[in-house]
């Protein structure tokens, strides 16, 4: 009975995790921006070339979460971690979605001036918005990850591919949780912001590698 939204389902969430894969526009735009000293999300700022395509991937790849998720409903009635598994993945899809429409003026990593603007708080508003929902979409990533991990152990691990899902999923949980510990701590101290660029990408690439194989893994979580 659920073959057929099963497999939308994952088609749905490989789309997504292609689209989400930023670093694919970061090469095909000859990496405007350096690797070990930005956020990819600067890729998005209102005055980079690459806005439109980057915020329109992010907002893309919401939209197919949100689709997913209102699809995947009646798979969340069997147990409560599937029902968690699902509500993280709409957490994340929303904190994507806002990230997309709530994008920087200006990439800090390339711009003095904007570097300036931001350590002086004249970027104000547009900033702590782009931050919260950044955030948001983080903590959905957390909960993605220790919520797939927690849905194998219930129902299987699946083989070698669902053993892949909880590798991703806790490297997923891990250099997320790892991001927010050093950007939260560098701005409670009040220190000068440094974009974790490696850690960040690695992060994001994990998360696309999680979206892409996540239902092929929890097959057997969403037919039982």
């Amino acid at each position: 009975m659920f073959l057929v939204p099963y497999r939308l389902v994952r088609n749905l969430m490989i789309a997504a995790g292609v689209l989400y894969c930023s670093l694919l526009l970061e090469i095909a735009a000859g990496f405007p921006l350096d690797v070990r000293n930005s956020f990819l999300s600067e890729l998005g700022a209102k005055d980079q070339a690459t806005s439109l395509y980057a915020r329109g991937m992010d907002l893309a790849t919401a939209v197919l979460l949100v689709i997913a998720v209102l699809l995947a409903r009646p798979a969340a009635r069997r147990h409560r971690d599937v029902a968690g598994l699902l509500i993280s993945t709409a957490v994340f899809a929303i904190g994507t979605l806002f990230d997309s429409l709530s994008p920087m003026d200006c990439a800090p990593s390339i711009s003095a001036a904007c570097r300036a603007a931001e350590s002086s708080g004249q970027d104000g508003f547009a900033l702590f918005v782009h931050e919260a929902t950044s955030t948001l979409a983080g903590l959905g990533t957390i909960a993605l990850g220790i919520f797939s991990v927690l849905v194998l152990r219930r129902f299987g691990w699946g083989g070698a591919l669902g053993r892949l899902v909880a590798v991703l999923a806790a490297g997923v949980a891990v250099t997320n949780v790892w991001l927010g510990v050093k950007t939260g701590l560098e701005v409670l101290t009040g220190d000068e912001l440094h974009a974790p660029g490696i850690l960040q990408r690695v992060s994001v690439v994990l998360v696309c590698l999680l979206l892409a194989v996540l239902l092929p893994g929890l097959r057997q979580a969403w037919l039982r």
